[in-house]
């Protein structure tokens, strides 16, 4: 198996027959010339250039194991669209050593063949959350007119905040939902008009960054979030809902705050 491995968040020592080190620009080179199996990249490496490589048809589909601290989930959002394993950084070769023979199982057994193609699950998923948006939304066109406050941002962010004032009693572990608070804040901010960066989304997840950016990617790999990239920053990428997602939100919010007795 074809190793490449750049950037310093790991100790590669226990794999240094099977890698190549490289640095600066010549990443997308090799990335280009060799074919790897396998990328091991530290995130604070990453940018929209390293993206748009990626994203090239030789290199689609190329597992990526990337080690990530809490200050780089800016960098590490802009590869949210690939084929991504997070592991924590700094990692020492044992746990690299332990990622890499995780992940070449699979690869051993594959048929050789790079193709990632995602599309046919995610199309089912979307479907499903447009079915869910349509249940929701007959749900909430049952009650009669008038009845229910307007769900807006103000009403959102208490929820936020009530969700939040419960780990002042109770471990926050207990409760954990990121799934659901990132859905919570990016609602939040399509009512204020606001992009979400990817680290602030991890921020509202309230669990350890490399946990939120999984949850983001399968979140994004499902079609449920989008993932754009800032034009004036080649190292940020913004979170939005997706349009089903949205009027699901829109349609679940207004039933839940709405309810009678809230």
């Amino acid at each position: 198996m074809r190793i490449l491995a750049a950037g310093s968040g790991f100790d590669p020592s226990g794999l240094s027959h099977h890698m190549l080190h490289l640095a600066g620009n010549a990443l997308a080179q090799a990335l280009s010339d060799i074919q790897p199996d396998l990328l091991i990249l530290d995130a604070a490496r990453a940018d929209a250039a390293l993206d748009h490589s990626l994203s090239l048809p030789g290199n689609a589909g190329l597992p990526i194991l990337l080690l990530v601290r809490p200050e780089d989930a800016e960098a590490a959002g802009l590869l949210l669209g690939h084929r991504i394993h997070l592991l924590d950084a700094p990692a020492d070769s044992a746990t690299l050593a332990r990622a890499v023979e995780d992940l070449a199982q699979p690869l051993s057994a594959a048929d050789g063949s790079r193709g990632f193609d995602p599309e046919s699950r995610i199309a089912a998923l979307r479907r499903d959350a447009e079915r869910v948006a349509a249940a929701l939304a007959e749900l909430a066109g049952e009650r009669p007119a008038g009845t229910g406050r307007p769900v807006d941002a103000a009403r959102v962010r208490a929820h936020i905040r009530a969700r939040r004032l419960r780990d002042r009693f109770f471990d926050s572990t207990l409760f954990a939902d990121p799934g659901w608070d990132m859905l919570l804040d990016l609602f939040a901010a399509r009512l204020e008009g606001r992009r979400v960066s990817v680290s602030s989304l991890c921020i509202a997840a309230a669990v350890p960054t490399t946990t939120a950016l999984r949850w983001i990617k399968t979140m994004v790999d499902r079609g449920l979030f989008l993932r754009e990239s800032d034009p004036s920053d080649a190292r940020r990428a913004f979170i939005t809902l997706a349009p089903a997602t949205a009027a699901a939100m829109e349609a679940c919010l207004e039933a839940v705050l709405n309810h009678p007795g809230q």
